[in-house]
């Protein structure tokens, strides 16, 4: 049997959590935080995680967030290269770098969080602007991953913000959003034209996860992936509540039938969902 590659995970975020992706990958056992306070030998050879929720492509994001910037995060991971070297070796060190699969899932929250919520990006940027600034700061951090050593790379576009709970409420609206489903399919398109970029000029080998699509099939036809609530998240009343707001309210009955946790992140069985689609596409781009 073929040896797994080892998952590095950077800045995932709503769309595709760490476990998915390692459990689709064939993970049996968990990734650790890298930051972790018994973090162990095996777990550096195993894969571990940089991660920091919240975060985005844009460092304003972290910041009013007070969470981790992506640039913050590849410090980190050259600190586990150095700690990689003293317990395999300099030789099988750069061996495990070279095929691992690092995961970057962010954009979101660049825009939830920040470009519609706080004023400072607004009074610089445009949303086309913006999303071709954010757009070159993913090439940019892709270009300081190469330099790092890592050859092969997971990237997950934004899902359908416009078919999120939180935004239909806040538009007033009982159907998904065009307004914000166009902006999160423009801003794909820009992400994948940087990343044909980043393969011919850099030789990486770069896996592109269609959040945006999965999402818009499962929302359409709920009842193809064995589920029912399509509209409204599981926790509270559905439209509004996230995050920490919903801890100590009333939750749905049975989350594994809805698309949607709360009112902004998917369910378990949604992430289950997203990754299985992705899996088999990311194991051709990236393992051959």
């Amino acid at each position: 049997m073929a040896r797994r590659a080892v998952v590095l995970a950077l800045a995932l975020a709503a769309v595709m959590p760490l476990l998915s992706v390692a459990e689709a990958l064939g993970y049996s056992k968990a990734i650790r935080p890298f930051l972790h306070k018994r973090l162990r030998p095996v777990d550096i050879l195993h894969g571990v995680s940089f991660a920091s929720a919240a975060s985005g492509y844009d460092e304003l994001t972290a910041n009013l967030s007070n969470v981790l910037p992506l640039s913050k995060q590849l410090e980190y991971f050259t600190e586990y290269k150095m700690r990689l070297r003293q317990i395999a070796g300099a030789r099988k060190a750069e061996n495990i770098i070279k095929k691992a699969v690092a995961v970057l899932s962010m954009g979101t929250n660049d825009f939830l969080q920040n470009y519609y919520l706080e004023p400072i990006r607004p009074k610089q940027y445009t949303l086309e602007e913006y999303q071709n600034y954010l757009a070159s700061c993913m090439s940019e951090d892709v270009k300081t991953m190469h330099s790092l050593g890592i050859t092969r790379l997971v990237v997950v576009g934004v899902p359908a913000l416009g078919c999120m709970p939180l935004v239909k409420t806040l538009m007033n609206q009982n159907t998904c959003v065009d307004k914000y489903n166009n902006f999160s399919s423009s801003f794909n398109a820009k992400l994948n034209a940087k990343l044909g970029i980043a393969r011919k000029a850099l030789g990486m080998k770069i896996g592109y996860v269609d959040a945006y699509g999965i999402f818009q099939d499962a929302v359409n036809n709920p009842e193809k992936h064995g589920l029912i609530e399509a509209s409204k998240g599981c926790c509270g009343t559905g439209t509004v509540e996230y995050g920490d707001t919903c801890k100590g309210i009333s939750t749905c009955a049975d989350a594994s039938k809805y698309i949607f946790w709360d009112a902004v992140h998917p369910t378990e069985r949604m992430y289950e969902i997203i990754a299985g689609q992705a899996i088999e596409s990311l194991r051709k781009q990236l393992m051959s």
